[in-house]
C-alpha cells in the first residue's frame, strides 16, 4: 500500500495534512481525498464561494424549491412525529431553505426559527412569516431546545468551529439532529459506477446514485464531529429515504424506479444494521441525534 501523500488542504475535521487520493472531480473541481488520520472524505480544494452559489441556484426557481420540499416532506413529518415539542418548544433549523420544515414544525407546536445563507431561500421562508437569520452569531446562548441540520454539514467550510457555534445556542440537555449523505454508500456507488457501463439505463441509475459534496461524512467521522463540537450521547442510524429524487426532476416512470430502488437499498441497509446491532450503517444517508451536556 502506498504511504499517504502530503500536499492537500488540511483536513477540515482534524487538521491532518496527510491524505489518500480517491477520485478526480469534474473539470475545474479538484479531487476527492481521504484524510489519513481521521478518514474524512473531502474535496481538495474545498469549495468556498461555489457553496453559496449552489444554494442560490437551488432556490432560483419556485418550481425547483417546491420539488425539493415535496421530496423531503415525508422525512420532515417522520422526524416531527418522533420528536415532540419539549422544554420551551424552541426549534432552530440550520439551512432552512424555503422554510418547509419550519412551517411543518410550527404546525406541530414548535416555535421555529431558521438560518439560511441563500438570500433567495431566506426570502422564500420570510414570505411564509418565518424568522430567518444569516448566521447564528446574534442568537442567544442556550436558547433552543432542538436544532436540526438537514443535509447541511456536508457544506460546512469549518465544520468543528461552525458546529461549536451552533452548540452554543442549544439549551442544556437540548437536542441536535443531523442528516447527511453516508460516505460508505457514496464511495461504494461511485466505485460500482466505474464498473457497470451496460446496459445504459442501469449505468445511468447507478451514476445518479452518488454525489460528492464538499465534505462526505461516514458514521465514524460524523460522531467525531459531534463530540469535537461538545455534544454527547451521540446516536447514529440509517436515515429514512426521501421520495424519488428531490434534487432532479425526472419522468414519472423514472421517479418510480428511483423511489423503488432507494427503498430496496434502505431495507437491505436496515437489515445489515439490525444484524450488526447498529454498528454497520450502509444506507445512502445517515442521521445522528446528540445532546448538549447539562
Amino acid at each position: 500500500m502506498k504511504p499517504p501523500a502530503v500536499g492537500a488542504a488540511p483536513c477540515p475535521l482534524c487538521g491532518g495534512e496527510r491524505y489518500r487520493p480517491v477520485a478526480v472531480m469534474a473539470a475545474g473541481c479538484g479531487r476527492l481525498v481521504r484524510c489519513a488520520s481521521c478518514g474524512l472524505l473531502y474535496q481538495d480544494p474545498v469549495p468556498d464561494e461555489s457553496i453559496r452559489r449552489h444554494y442560490d441556484d437551488v432556490y432560483h426557481q419556485d418550481t425547483i424549491s417546491d420539488h425539493i420540499d415535496q421530496g423531503r416532506r415525508s422525512l420532515f413529518r417522520r422526524f416531527l412525529a418522533e420528536v415532540r415539542p419539549f422544554g420551551y418548544r424552541r426549534l432552530l433549523d440550520v439551512g432552512c431553505g424555503s422554510g418547509e420544515f419550519l412551517t411543518l414544525a410550527r404546525q406541530e407546536g414548535w416555535t421555529a426559527d431558521g438560518i439560511e445563507i441563500s438570500m433567495r431561500g431566506a426570502a422564500l421562508a420570510r414570505r411564509r412569516g418565518l424568522a430567518v437569520h444569516e448566521t447564528p452569531d446574534d442568537l442567544p446562548d442556550g436558547y433552543y431546545d432542538a436544532v436540526t441540520l438537514w443535509n447541511v454539514v456536508d457544506f460546512f467550510r469549518r465544520p468543528v468551529e461552525q458546529l461549536r457555534e451552533i452548540q452554543r445556542v442549544v439549551a442544556p440537555r437540548g437536542l441536535v439532529f443531523v442528516r447527511t449523505p453516508n460516505a460508505i454508500f457514496q464511495a461504494a456507488a461511485w466505485r460500482l459506477s466505474r464498473i457497470v457501463v451496460w446496459p445504459p439505463p442501469v449505468a445511468r441509475l447507478i451514476a445518479d446514485a452518488y454525489f460528492f459534496q464538499p465534505l462526505i461524512w461516514s458514521p465514524s467521522t460524523l460522531r467525531m464531529l459531534l463530540l469535537s463540537a461538545g455534544f454527547t450521547d451521540v446516536r447514529l442510524s440509517n436515515s429514512p429515504v426521501s421520495v424519488g429524487d428531490p434534487y432532479r426532476a425526472h419522468s414519472r416512470v423514472r421517479e418510480t424506479v428511483v423511489d423503488g430502488v432507494k427503498r430496496v437499498v434502505h431495507r437491505l441497509a436496515s437489515a445489515a444494521s439490525s444484524c450488526s446491532g447498529g454498528r454497520l450503517l450502509l444506507g445512502s444517508s445517515i442521521s445522528a441525534v446528540a445532546r448538549k451536556p447539562a
